[in-house]
């Protein structure tokens, strides 16, 4: 550490790894919810199976979005009181709590619209299976193309107004931190900008492992097209989020262009201290050149070890962003000059790694959960609707397994008494 800096006793860092946590998690919904607007709202045609996978991820993240604050609180239960009494607008919390609450109404009203049509299939059939997806389409029956059509068009307005709210639900983060003027690593107007950027990564990282894990699981193989357009978009935003920390380091680290006290601690502490290995070695080195120099090697952008690889890659660095900002803003201290405040992240036990996996595995659950109540294995390939003839005019277009949820065309099904005849009677 330089040898001039000491552990000041006079104060300690207060947000542990579970706020570090909270930000993170907070720009994987921000950036799996883009992605999965991709093809609503920005015609990108070749993502359509994509969306409502990252619709059911974004979901399952912002679901467990605020256990990482419930977690970090002494008494979670005061959560009450911003809910009962007005603090809007002079609370941060206060504005998150509202954000969020708007963005899950927003995500469910999405939900339905984006998976309505397969359910109403799947709910033209007999059983619990049937019954159930007959409730999550509020009993509608309609399967015809142009109801679709009318879906498509809500989705691309509720996916306009989601990429809005995803901006402001991981930007005021930025907007705190950057307002915080107490510590000198974090007053800086580039903070939002960072962390929005930062979030854009993160979450086109993290839809490329699920969308090829998800799809190796149950046997398919992934679209090239659909990875090998992920993998561009996360290395244009690499550029934009190398730009930024350019800007960053100029701003901070060299003495004519910061102020004294930020210069200090981000040479000391960044460059020179104890996050040194953090910032230097995995936000930059890990979560930035690694993926640019992989990608330049074609048969490792081809490959899907070396998309899994970058992809990695980029999660790691950009949580190691979220650690350097939180944990390492704190560690200049404000009480005595030439100090350092240290934060020990144990095991077990409050504010720990273990907490930090109880969240993950929460939200991996809801996860699980959402992709086997949701037909998504089915999405980007439309239902054949057969024209009817006058003898099956009566029949529904298609009954759905109330087991696999897969919808069956029923074509030439010959009529008896008013009933489907399947065969010998």
């Amino acid at each position: 550490m330089g040898g001039s800096l000491t552990h000041s006793g006079l104060e300690n860092a207060y947000w542990g790894v579970m706020v570090v946590t909270y930000p993170y998690i907070s720009g994987l919904v921000a950036g799996s919810f883009v992605v999965s607007s991709l093809s609503h709202v920005f015609r990108q045609r070749k993502f359509d199976a994509l969306a409502p996978l990252a619709v059911l991820t974004s979901l399952a993240l912002l679901i467990a979005a605020p256990l990482t604050v419930l977690g970090d609180a002494r008494q979670p239960s005061n959560v009450l009181e911003l809910l009962t009494r007005d603090h809007f607008p002079y609370s941060p919390l206060a504005t998150f709590i509202l954000i969020w609450l708007t963005y899950i109404v927003l995500m469910l009203v999405e939900l339905y619209f984006a998976f309505r049509s397969r359910n109403a299939r799947i709910g033209l059939g007999q059983g619990w299976w049937a019954s159930l997806h007959r409730a999550l389409a509020l009993g509608s029956r309609d399967t015809s193309e142009s109801r679709a059509r009318r879906d498509r068009k809500v989705l691309v307005g509720l996916s306009a107004a989601g990429i809005v709210l995803a901006f402001l639900f991981h930007g005021y983060i930025g907007f705190v931190f950057g307002a915080t003027k107490a510590r000198a690593l974090w007053a800086t107007p580039l903070m939002p900008v960072l962390f929005i950027v930062s979030a854009m990564v993160s979450g086109i990282a993290l839809m490329w492992l699920v969308y090829v894990v998800a799809l190796r699981y149950i046997g398919r193989k992934p679209d090239q097209q659909v990875a090998g357009g992920l993998l561009t978009y996360l290395m244009l935003f690499l550029l934009l989020d190398l730009f930024l920390d350019a800007v960053d380091v100029l701003t901070s680290a060299v003495p004519q262009y910061a102020q004294g006290a930020t210069y200090y601690g981000f040479y000391h502490l960044m460059l020179n201290g104890p996050f040194s290995l953090a910032y230097l070695g995995i936000q930059l080195g890990v979560g930035i050149f690694l993926p640019l120099l992989l990608w330049l090697i074609p048969v490792v952008r081809r490959s899907w070890i070396g998309g899994a690889v970058m992809s990695l890659a980029v999660l790691a660095g950009v949580y190691a962003m979220r650690w350097n900002v939180v944990l390492g803003g704190q560690a200049e201290s404000k009480i005595s000059s030439n100090t350092v405040v240290t934060t020990a992240v144990p095991l077990t036990g409050f504010d720990s790694l273990q907490t930090v996996l109880g969240v993950f595995a929460v939200a991996l659950l809801l996860f699980l959960f959402l992709t086997w109540l949701f037909p998504w294995r089915d999405a980007g390939e439309p239902y054949p609707v057969p024209e009817p003839s006058p003898a099956t005019a009566d029949v529904p277009a298609a009954v759905a397994s109330p087991v696999s949820g897969v919808s069956m065309p029923m074509q030439n099904v010959p009529m008896t008494g008013g009933r489907i005849d399947g065969g010998d009677s």
